[in-house]
């Protein structure tokens, strides 16, 4: 007893630093986050277990459904007799099972939205000038990829600054409560042209500057209204973006639409192959789907000369489709049952407004995402969005857990 009250002394000091590099982490592309998040969720599972009232209200909560979608994908993974290493969903949902222990693991941390948002602003603020320094001296002619997944960082990058958005009481001078973090994203997130998340970010910086400009006197708002107006304008007339902006969607519409021939549209193609082959598996395995291991050996089946296109790859970039096509219908059901019963929590819980629009922030970026990749089959994905779970969860539940209540005001 003296030692365990020892380690629990020790973690105190140390979790807060744990959970704050974690934060700082992930914007960066930096997969430690996995490592350090691991650790969270293995000393939460002695937490949730060591009393019935703690697991039960552990498992009669958003996680539980997250418990019941990793149920039901290893059920129907068993009755397809895949129970082998070499099985990538089975992995995912273990390490999924894992990381729903995140948010117990954080009992110790006293303000842990707060180390969330913090961490997340010093994150956000380091990948500009990595960014600018990766692309001007590495490679200037290519997309950003962080040395991996460009599409991936784009996602972490505007998850990440969209976390730091949530207003704190008191901040430091230098972490300042404000939008300049969605503007600094941006930035970052143009370097990866990706555009699921070059639509989405600008989309909620300007609602964001609405809702906060409801505060303000108006002449003030009516002028950060023209200047926002202004910086859009002079940004769209800059050449780099209108380059980007004419590769990247220009010749979307010129090869669809007007049937263009000489625009690069290669990924364009191999997603309509996959999502039209998905389609039709989807109809012959509706229920059950047919499973990760088994997908492209369908998807190809039913692509026939098209197979090509889609040979080499591991999911089909519409999560919708890919959700389908590994767990069935009921699968997709409690996959979007997660992020209803967590926002369900916040809106109930939170007294603070920056909290509830965040909330909802962070899922409809992951949903737009999701509709062009698949942020659910990414180990660096699917930690970051536990951890923004586990910290609400943790700062609204502390004291069904081993301490206090955390303050209600961030």
């Amino acid at each position: 007893m003296i030692a365990m009250k020892q380690s629990l002394l020790f973690r105190r000091r140390v979790d807060l630093w744990l959970m704050g590099l974690a934060c700082v982490l992930f914007p960066l592309y930096i997969s430690g986050t996995v490592g350090i998040l691991g650790l969270s969720g293995v000393s939460g599972l002695y937490v949730a277990f060591s009393r019935r009232d703690r697991l039960h209200d552990h498992v009669f909560s958003a996680y539980g459904f997250v418990l019941l979608y990793v149920f039901w994908a290893l059920l129907l993974i068993a009755l397809r007799h895949q129970l082998e290493a070499g099985n990538r969903q089975m992995g995912f949902m273990i390490l999924l099972a894992g990381l729903t222990f995140i948010g117990p693991g954080l009992c110790l941390v006293r303000r842990p939205l707060r180390v969330l948002v913090l961490g997340t602003r010093i994150g956000t603020l380091a990948a500009l000038p990595l960014t600018l320094a990766a692309v001007a001296y590495f490679r200037p002619q290519e997309r950003y990829d962080g040395g991996g997944n460009a599409a991936i960082v784009a996602l972490l990058l505007a998850l990440g600054a969209i976390c730091a958005t949530i207003r704190l009481e008191r901040p430091p001078r230098l972490l300042a409560n404000g939008l300049h973090y969605l503007a600094i994203a941006c930035i970052s997130v143009f370097m990866t042209e990706t555009r699921a998340v070059l639509v989405v970010l600008p989309l909620i910086f300007l609602a964001e500057m609405v809702f906060l400009s409801l505060h303000w006197r108006a002449p003030v708002r009516s002028g950060c209204y023209v200047a926002a107006l202004l910086a859009v304008v002079l940004l769209a007339l800059m050449p780099p973006v209108q380059a980007m902006l004419a590769e990247r969607f220009g010749t979307v519409y010129s090869y669809y639409v007007h049937g263009a021939p000489e625009a690069d549209m290669v990924s364009g193609d191999i997603r309509l192959t996959m999502w039209r082959s998905a389609v039709a598996v989807i109809a012959q395995h509706p229920f059950t789907g047919v499973g990760m291991m088994d997908m492209f050996a369908h998807l190809k089946r039913v692509a026939g000369e098209n197979a090509g296109l889609i040979e080499g790859f591991k999911h089909v970039h519409n999560f919708i489709l890919q959700e389908l096509l590994a767990n069935g219908v009921f699968g997709l059901m409690l996959l979007c049952c997660i992020p209803v019963a967590f926002l369900w929590t916040v809106m109930r819980q939170s007294a603070q407004n920056s909290m509830k629009r965040v909330a909802f922030y962070f899922f409809l970026t992951v949903m737009v995402f999701g509709l062009l990749h698949d942020p659910f089959y990414h180990e660096l994905c699917m930690a970051t969005t536990m951890l923004f779970l586990a910290a609400y969860m943790a700062q609204f539940r502390r004291w069904r857990m081993l301490t206090p209540a955390a303050p209600k005001i961030v």
